[in-house]
Parts: structure tokens; C-alpha cells; sequence
């Protein structure tokens, strides 16, 4: 587990994977609410979408997390991370209040950053099956 990888690239594995696990946790602690935010904003079959998108957290996190297909993991998460921002991140749809469009310009630029760490894992490691 992580054994030709340097103490940094670990320790950025583990940063990441922890990030999805726990954010995971927390989306299903309160699913109900996420799929009605799902269902509000119109994605289709919610109580489908969500599964999966729980799945794709809590499997490409511990991919990454065990270093065992970390490419293919992060594969799966920078799918989810584009697709997630897409649904929950309409900062284009907000025009009476700028507080929450600046927040959500702010979240799409942070996923940003998140999918340039995952491409970094999928570089370092690529995601041979």
C-alpha cells in the first residue's frame, strides 16, 4: 500500500480519499434531504442517482485510500466531482442573491482544485485494470 509512493504523494492519497469517505458519510446521513435537492433540481431518477453517486464517493475514496486501482478510483471521483458540481453548484441560475452566487462561483473553483489533485493521482498512478 502506497509502498512507491514518496511520504507526500501518501499523504495527498490520503487527504483526498478521506475528503470523499467522510463528505460521503455526511451526504448519507442525510439523503432524504439530497434527494430532494436532487428532485428539485430535476435530475432524473434521484432515487437512483443518488445511490450511485454515494457508491462513487465511498469506492473511489477508498480506492485511492488503500492504493489499490488509486487511478481508477480517482477516475470515478473526477466523474462524480463534475457531474455533482453540475447539480448542486448552479451558481448561473442565482440572480437575486449575490451572497449565495459568490458561494457557489467559490465551490466550483474549489472542485477545481479537487479535480486537479485527482488528474495528479491518475497521472502518478494511472488506471491500468
Amino acid at each position: 500500500m502506497h509502498a512507491d509512493h514518496s511520504l507526500i504523494q501518501t499523504f495527498a492519497h490520503v487527504l483526498v480519499a478521506i475528503c470523499f469517505i467522510v463528505i460521503g458519510a455526511i451526504n448519507f446521513s442525510r439523503r432524504a434531504e439530497v434527494h430532494e435537492e436532487m428532485r428539485g433540481f430535476g435530475v432524473p431518477l434521484p432515487e437512483i442517482a443518488l445511490p450511485i453517486g454515494l457508491a462513487s464517493q465511498w469506492l473511489g475514496g477508498l480506492l485511492i485510500l488503500f492504493d489499490y486501482y488509486a487511478g481508477v478510483g480517482a477516475l470515478i471521483l473526477t466523474v462524480f466531482t463534475v457531474v455533482a458540481s453540475f447539480i448542486f453548484l448552479r451558481w448561473w441560475k442565482i440572480k437575486d442573491n449575490s451572497f449565495r452566487r459568490i458561494h457557489l462561483v467559490i465551490g466550483i473553483f474549489t472542485n477545481f482544485a479537487v479535480v486537479a489533485a485527482l488528474l495528479l493521482i491518475i497521472e502518478i498512478n494511472g488506471f491500468a485494470w
